[in-house]
């Protein structure tokens, strides 16, 4: 079935929190759902803060040419990497290759002076694993992710012999001065930690009546193993998660 295009779909005033913080892709998810004709609400759960050591990460850095393939999961991890470079730029003539997970990840490393070499078309870890599937045995990897975040990627790719350090970024806390929302219809979720402040500091009736939208498995694993019914993005973008509330709704007569 072809996915309608994203000028057919209507949330007409529809009143949807966003959860992402700022500088994760939350103007481009705001922008969207007012294309769909909804109200977008801002109003993140969890804070980015740098690491509690950049240390490992700057000796990564300082080894950079010995690597064959960097892999980006996000475009968080990509600004805090290039926070720590000597020119806060990528070097044209570097010989590390670089992968990401989605076009808005890419396009945070071209913004930054960067070639990438793999683009997973699958915007999960999943979908970069399958895309370096032909990496030989011995390639040396380096992951810069979120403190506590998924290992999915890298346990892949050792498993197929690949060399892979994994170094923190930055991390996320939640936030420790979150206010009560103000009125929403759907409440959207991109990661499971933003889910757990949430329910942290409103519980689980703050979203009774609601709708729960959320992009990846392992966000909606989040909200079963919390009891929660989510409406689940069927591909890791925002597009995708407007398309599944659209459909959920209509299926509800909501829409």
């Amino acid at each position: 079935m072809i996915p309608a295009p994203m000028s057919c779909v209507s949330l007409a005033g529809l009143r949807v929190l966003l959860t992402r913080p700022q500088g994760e892709s939350a103007e481009e998810w705001a922008a969207a759902f007012t294309q769909a004709g909804a109200v977008p609400l801002a109003f993140p759960t969890i804070s980015i803060m740098p690491p509690d050591s950049w240390q490992v990460l700057d000796e990564a850095i300082a080894r950079l040419d010995s690597y064959d393939w960097m892999v980006f999961t996000s475009q968080t991890a990509v600004a805090f990497f290039v926070s720590r470079l000597p020119t806060g730029q990528f070097q044209t003539a570097m010989r590390t290759n670089m992968a990401a997970v989605g076009r808005n990840t890419a396009q945070a490393i071209e913004r930054r002076g960067g070639r990438v070499a793999l683009v997973a078309t699958d915007s999960r870890q999943e979908g970069l694993a399958d895309a370096l599937r032909d990496l030989p045995s011995g390639a040396r990897v380096l992951c810069p992710l979120a403190a506590g975040g998924r290992l999915l990627l890298a346990q892949i790719l050792r498993a197929r012999g690949c060399i892979v350090d994994v170094v923190t970024a930055y991390r996320t806390e939640p936030r420790t001065d979150l206010p009560d929302p103000p009125e929403f219809d759907v409440a959207t979720f991109a990661s499971p930690s933003a889910l757990r402040a949430f329910l942290k500091r409103l519980g689980p009736q703050a979203l009774a009546g609601k709708t729960l939208a959320v992009i990846g498995p392992t966000t909606a694993e989040e909200a079963v193993s919390s009891g929660l019914r989510a409406v689940v993005a069927e591909n890791p973008d925002v597009d995708a998660l407007v398309l599944a509330i659209a459909k959920s709704r209509s299926s509800q007569g909501g829409i």
